[in-house]
Parts: C-alpha cells; sequence; structure tokens
C-alpha cells in the first residue's frame, strides 16, 4: 500500500515538473500560446505510439499463425488475422489524421495533422 501511495506522489511530481514551462506565463495569451504548442509533441507522441503498437501486433501476429500451425485446435485462425488487422490499422493510422481532418473540415488549412519541429517528416505533418 505505502509504495502504491510513493508511485503516485512520484508520478504526481514528474506530472507537475512537466507542466511547469506550460504554466509559467505571465499573461492569458502566453499561457494559451505555450498549451499549444505543447500540442505538437501530443501528435508525435500519438504517431510514435501507434507505429510501436503496430509492429508489436505484427509480431505477436507472426506468433500466433505459428501457434495455429501447430495446434490448430487451440488457436483459432480468426485470432491471428484480427491481431494483423489491427497492426495493419494502427501502423496507417497517423497517415489519415491529415485526410480525415480534411474530410470533416472541408478545407485543408489546418485539418488534421499537427506542426512543429519535424513534423514535415512524419505522415500526417504539414509541409510547411
Amino acid at each position: 500500500m505505502k509504495n502504491k501511495i510513493n508511485l503516485t506522489k512520484l508520478v504526481a511530481m514528474v506530472c507537475a515538473l512537466a507542466l511547469t514551462p506550460v504554466f509559467a506565463a505571465t499573461t492569458i495569451g502566453t499561457l494559451a500560446s505555450n498549451v499549444v504548442g505543447s500540442f505538437a509533441a501530443i501528435g508525435a507522441l500519438m504517431t510514435g505510439v501507434a507505429y510501436l503498437a503496430g509492429l508489436g501486433f505484427g509480431i505477436s501476429a507472426v506468433f500466433k499463425f505459428k501457434q495455429h500451425k501447430d495446434n490448430p485446435t487451440q488457436i483459432p485462425i480468426g485470432t491471428p488475422f484480427a491481431l494483423l488487422a489491427v497492426s495493419v490499422i494502427l501502423i496507417f493510422l497517423p497517415a489519415l489524421y491529415a485526410p480525415a481532418g480534411q474530410t470533416v473540415f472541408k478545407s485543408t488549412s489546418g485539418a488534421g495533422g499537427f506542426e512543429g519541429e519535424g513534423a514535415s517528416t512524419l505522415p500526417g505533418g504539414s509541409s510547411s
């Protein structure tokens, strides 16, 4: 129980330290600018997590195909195909952000994706 409390305190301190630059503003305008500026990091994090999770699901699908080959009664064939489908969706998800935003908002300016340093090299990032 004590370890959970210490872990909670540690997570709270890390979050407070991470958010300190965002809230260290003298006016509401600079505060809003800092918050909006941190969205680029969130977009890059979402893209990276989607790629890594997609690769993980792909690797697990390969292993499930092998398990099905070894013992087809224990592992149904739908399991590796479902894992493979999730893998494909997660790998191609970052490339769908900008087209989905353009479809929903009917414009190309600011629809979908994110901006920031290095964002143009990622799928869905703007090339400005």
